[in-house]
């Protein structure tokens, strides 16, 4: 992520620079204000474009790079350790520190010693795998961040937005987002229904470890054994036990986590990060084509496994099977 130093405060933090950023004296319109009056309104905008930076000057007073004035609306290239000044070529300015691509990221408002920005994939757990309080996570098919409490039972997400703040590890951070910009394609896989997803869980005879299979019309997916794939089966078994009882489809597998903590031994907030890690592996393996939500439902305080047709192999024994045929493939042994 591109970052600046107003060289009117080297003490300050740097300030991240979004795809396109204005800066200008309107506070309602720009991302960086320069409160003057010789500066316009939005004075000038920095802009990702073509997998570079450039700086525009769309002011009436002038913009300088190095001591050069931009001619008026035609884009520069940035270098680092460039100065930038605005409606003079001495006064309100900026050097450039960093010019990295646009990057989501959590910024620490209060810096602690040399607290840094958290970049952001698509699925996090912050402040990290080991010792996680809240699940941050990106859903293609909503265009739509959310986050997560691990420790609420009822598992409930919530929407997030650009500048958002979110508190964890004793400290407040903002999110700072990039909107996808013109340059971008998202190269959509079609979409796939539940029902086009079929799962076979290798469990070992000491149910000390579970694989899966995931397979659809076009792909298959082997996934290595995983503490979240054995959440995932007991879900799926608890789905098997209503099936076996004649209740119908939608109404099979509903668990409220408190029965399912005390059935697998897991602390809440453990429970909460298994299934999160189990919905973003889902999300990233079929690559937005149905996601994490469709296949790990909510609904009210319960929660259940959403497959139709799955098997659950126990060393080499079929115990489980669910609208499929049995095939060949490598059995667990405990």
């Amino acid at each position: 992520m591109a970052a600046i130093l107003d060289l009117n405060n080297k003490d300050q933090a740097l300030s991240y620079l979004n795809a396109c950023h204005c800066f200008g004296r309107s506070p309602t319109n720009v991302d960086t204000v320069i409160n003057a009056q010789e500066v316009s309104r939005i004075h000038a905008v920095v802009e990702w474009t073509d997998n570079q930076w450039f700086i525009r000057d769309i002011s009436n007073n002038g913009t300088w790079v190095n001591n050069q004035k931009l001619i008026k609306d035609t884009p520069q290239k940035l270098k680092v350790s460039d100065k930038i000044f605005f409606a003079s070529g001495e006064s309100h300015g900026f050097s450039v520190e960093d010019l990295s691509p646009p990057q989501n990221m959590l910024l620490p408002i209060a810096q602690q010693g040399d607290q840094s920005p958290i970049i952001l994939a698509d699925g996090n757990l912050l402040p990290s795998e080991q010792n996680p309080e809240i699940a941050l996570f990106y859903v293609p098919s909503k265009d739509q961040w959310y986050k997560e409490f691990l420790v609420d039972t009822d598992g409930s997400a919530y929407p997030v937005v650009n500048s958002d703040l979110l508190f964890f590890d004793n400290q407040k951070w903002q999110l700072k987002l990039t909107p996808l910009t013109e340059n971008t394609v998202l190269m959509a896989k079609a979409k796939l229904s539940v029902e086009q997803i079929k799962y076979r869980f290798n469990l070992s005879l000491d149910e000390e470890n579970t694989e899966l299979t995931v397979t659809t019309d076009d792909e298959q997916f082997s996934l290595a054994n995983k503490a979240h794939h054995y959440l995932t089966l007991s879900l799926a078994r608890h789905r098997d036990e209503d099936a076996k009882q004649g209740i119908d489809e939608d109404n099979q597998g509903w668990r409220l986590p408190e029965t399912l903590i005390k059935e697998l031994g897991y602390e809440i907030t453990l429970f909460n990060t298994h299934v999160c890690r189990a919905k973003q592996q889902f999300r990233d393996m079929l690559d937005g084509a149905c996601d994490g939500d469709e296949l790990i439902e909510r609904k009210g305080k319960k929660i259940r496994f959403a497959g139709v047709f799955y098997r659950i192999y126990k060393g080499n024994e079929l115990i489980v099977n669910r609208g499929q045929d049995k095939v060949s493939l490598t059995v667990l042994h405990g």
